[in-house]
């Protein structure tokens, strides 16, 4: 390889880890566990995508509810939101755990094309005897481009005792997370020179002085 096109591309090699770092940073999923005396949530989600969803890139959440009650009984299981932002869900019920191909035995479809009310008020999703488990999947999308959060959560109610879980910030902030401006100008400003040095070493080599010999 030569001088100049070593020098292409570390110049794209930098370009391209200004753009990297200076871009939302997607984090694995995460645990998120509520014990109670009778109640338990267990949710998994990447929150760092939840919080900078795009338009037509939904993320999902999985919550795990179950009870260990002392008397039989029944747990009702809920979801509220409130803010700016619009959301549309699908939420799915599977009898096992969700696996990596989705729900081996079918999922039980709870709500499709949903668009949530933002007011705060619990809205029900299903009840069950206190000896089940419910693996439910709740895929989120936005439901238009306006500026906003919104913040979701699932409610769990039974044996006398009651339960929440979510994120602590915002599940939706709408819109590409933008770029910072000192780094793209740093990344052009490197694309400029490194183009200029790379043309004048060609002009220097394509004409040399006529004091060389």
């Amino acid at each position: 390889m030569n001088r100049r096109a070593a020098y292409a591309t570390g110049v794209s090699a930098i370009l391209a880890g200004v753009l990297v770092a200076a871009g939302p940073a997607w984090a694995a999923p995460s645990t998120q566990v509520v014990q109670g005396e009778v109640l338990r949530l267990v949710s998994i989600a990447d929150w760092d995508a939840a919080s900078s969803l795009l338009p037509g890139q939904p993320v999902q959440w999985d919550v795990t509810v179950s009870a260990d009650a002392p008397d039989p009984g029944t747990v009702a299981v809920g979801i509220s939101a409130s803010g700016d932002a619009a959301l549309v869900l699908d939420v799915l019920r599977c009898a096992q755990a969700w696996g990596e191909g989705g729900c081996s035995g079918g999922a039980t479809t709870l709500e499709t094309g949903w668009s949530m009310p933002r007011d705060g008020v619990e809205m029900p999703l299903l009840e069950m005897a206190d000896t089940e488990i419910a693996h439910l999947r709740l895929v989120i999308a936005l439901g238009d481009e306006e500026a906003g959060s919104t913040r979701v959560r699932v409610h769990a109610r039974g044996a006398g005792e009651s339960a929440t879980i979510g994120p602590d910030g915002g599940l939706a902030a709408t819109g590409a997370a933008p770029i910072a401006p000192w780094a793209l100008g740093g990344a052009l400003a490197l694309v400029a020179g490194g183009t200029a040095l790379s043309a004048a070493r060609h002009r220097g080599a394509t004409h040399p002085s006529e004091g060389g010999s």
